[in-house]
Parts: structure tokens; sequence; C-alpha cells
């Protein structure tokens, strides 16, 4: 069940292409006077039910959006959720669900590369949606407009070019060709010691397959994997810190450790804890 389930999430992994461009104040208009149902649509016919079905995409300029704080470990660059996205020269607000969770893959460098760019006015937000059934706000004689709305792809893009993209539910979308694998930070039983390399090596039996579980991963991050020691073999391993939020993952290095052999494991360990590093 594993590669037909990679195979999925890859082929999500790309914006929608069937959206239509939002541009004009006047489409503005005319969805917000389609979400108010019988008696309110525009002159066209956009009917309530195409303007809800419809996917939409959108340019927020550099100075519709902000950036939020940088999270070194993981290496992402969060959106500023708690402001605002603006277009359309100001005609547009947005307010997209789930706004404040979205994240950018992105290497320091990057991300003050990106924030200069965005000082400069060179760095810009495409984001694709659905309208919500709530109606606008705003005042269509001043051409202000507020509107509520659901997200399926979020991208940064830099000098009108894709920069780094996020999906439907805000997390990282990493680059076609990226290779990501597992990183052993420290495996420590009971019974140990202080030793120096901090039990490293100590999963190396079963570094392929949690280097699969890292290849499906949503998302980067660190996890912390409680386990009981019997025979010098890996039993009942639980995954007790997650800062991927990845259910899907834990599963599996819960099942990639179940049974492992442990590497240079002292006869008289009975706990142990592991942990590692989606990279």
């Amino acid at each position: 069940m594993l590669l037909p389930l990679i195979a999925l999430v890859a082929a999500a992994q790309v914006p929608p292409r069937d959206a239509t461009a939002l541009t004009t104040d006047v489409q503005v208009r005319d969805i917000c006077a389609a979400l108010k149902g019988p008696g309110g649509e525009p002159s066209p016919g956009l009917a309530r039910a195409q303007a809800l079905s419809r996917t939409w995409q959108v340019r927020v300029p550099a100075n519709g959006f902000g950036l939020g704080r940088y999270r070194e470990a993981e290496q992402e660059l969060e959106l500023d959720g708690g402001r605002a996205l603006r277009a359309l020269d100001g005609a547009l607000t947005l307010d997209l669900a789930g706004v404040d969770e979205v994240a950018f893959r992105a290497s320091a460098a990057e991300a003050k590369q990106w924030a200069a760019a965005k000082q400069g006015g060179k760095l810009a937000l495409t984001v694709y949606f659905r309208p919500s059934g709530e109606r606008c706000a705003g005042h269509a004689a001043a051409r202000i407009f507020r509107m509520e709305g659901s997200p399926l792809w979020w991208q940064l893009e830099l000098d009108g070019g894709p920069a780094a993209a996020a999906d439907e539910e805000g997390l990282p979308v990493d680059k076609p060709g990226t290779a990501r694998g597992f990183r052993v930070d420290k495996v420590v039983l009971d019974s140990d010691l202080p030793r120096p390399d901090a039990g490293k090596d100590r999963l190396t039996a079963v570094q392929g397959a949690l280097d699969r579980c890292a290849q499906s991963a949503r998302r980067r991050g660190s996890l912390v994997v409680s386990f009981a020691v019997q025979d010098g073999h890996v039993r009942n391993p639980q995954v007790i810190m997650d800062a991927a939020r990845d259910e899907d993952t834990a599963r599996c290095v819960s099942q990639a450790l179940s049974g492992a052999a442990l590497a240079d494991a002292s006869a008289s360990a009975s706990r142990g804890t592991a942990s590692l590093a989606i990279q």
C-alpha cells in the first residue's frame, strides 16, 4: 500500500490546472453578486454554484502579504497569518482558511533572499482558492471587497518564477527531485553510560526503511520514539514527540523500528529512546 500512497501524494504536489485568473475588481464584483444567491446575480449570469465550484487564482503583490518567522530546524519560512491578504490594488481582501498554518521550504539563505526581495517588491504570493458560501463584505460602488475562501495551493514567486509552494493544508511542498531521509541524532538505552556518539549507529539495520518513511512524509521535522528492548531488538516503539505533525509518518516509523536489531545494545537494557529528524 505504500507505493500507491506515495504516488498519490506526488500527484497532488502541483497547482490546480483549471484555475481562472482573478485580475480585475469587476470579476470580484460578479463573484460577490453571485454569492448573494437569487436576485443577486450579475448580468453576465455567473451562477452561485459556478462561483463556488470554480477554482480562482489571484496574485498578491509584495505589499499585500507578510512573511513570518523562520524555523531553522525544519527549514521552513512561515507566512504571516496575522496579516490580511490584499490584492488587486487593495480592492480585494482575502480571508482564507488556515492562513496562519502556511509555511514554505527554505534554507536560511533563501529566507534572507526572499525577505530582501519582498522589500524590493520582487516577491509575490499566488493563491489558488475556492470561495466559501459566505457573502462578500465591502462595498461594490467603492470597489472594495472582502471574501472568504478555502485555499488549494500557495506559491511564492520571485521575479515572476516559482520559488516555493505549500499545499491546501499549508504544508511545504518540496521541489521535484528533492531527496529526503531520516537522520538519527541519538539512540539512548537505560543501561548506557555517557558516550560521545550518542548511539547514532544503533539503527543502521533499518536506515533504508526509515528513509522510505521520510520520502512519503508531508513535511520535515523531528520525532522522538520510546521503545522497549528485548534480546537486543526494538519492541513496542511509540512516537512520543512529533514535530512534523504527520500521523502517517509516525506510524511508518513505528513499523520500521518494530523488531529492529540494535547495534551495540547492552544485555541489561530494557528501555530506550531514539531522536530522529527528517532532513
